[in-house]
């Protein structure tokens, strides 16, 4: 995750989840497949060896990748919200479009806040 006001800790909660690259590539085969790419889904899950893999597709619900990016940028929204000490931080609004730079703008403007926040407490 990029640094947030609590990104430290939520560093730490992602080294215990993971997915593996056959668990990527059957959910990006299914979603080729769901939204109608079929020779996108046949082309992909052919080069993938997706068919090779010991996933069981009956197990995953229909819109699984969607639904984890969904929860991906929530989770992210929610790391730049909160500090590492678990108090609320001014963030600027989520944009999966906005550049590196602006993002990066985003990101020092938001330690900023956060330090003046916690000078302020302290006096």
């Amino acid at each position: 995750p990029s640094g947030g006001c609590g990104a430290k800790r939520w560093r730490l909660l992602g080294l215990l989840m993971s997915i593996t690259s056959d668990e990527l590539n059957f959910l990006v085969y299914r979603y080729l497949h769901e939204s109608g790419f079929r020779h996108s889904a046949f082309t992909f899950g052919c080069e993938s060896l997706v068919n090779k893999s010991n996933i069981n597709g009956a197990k995953i619900a229909p819109g699984e990748l969607v639904n984890l990016v969904q929860r991906g940028i929530m989770y992210t929204e929610l790391e730049r919200s909160v500090a590492d000490d678990g108090t609320d931080c001014e963030a600027a609004p989520y944009s999966l479009t906005a550049s590196a730079r602006e993002s990066k703008q985003q990101q020092q403007k938001q330690a900023q806040r956060a330090a003046q926040q916690q000078q302020q407490q302290q006096q």
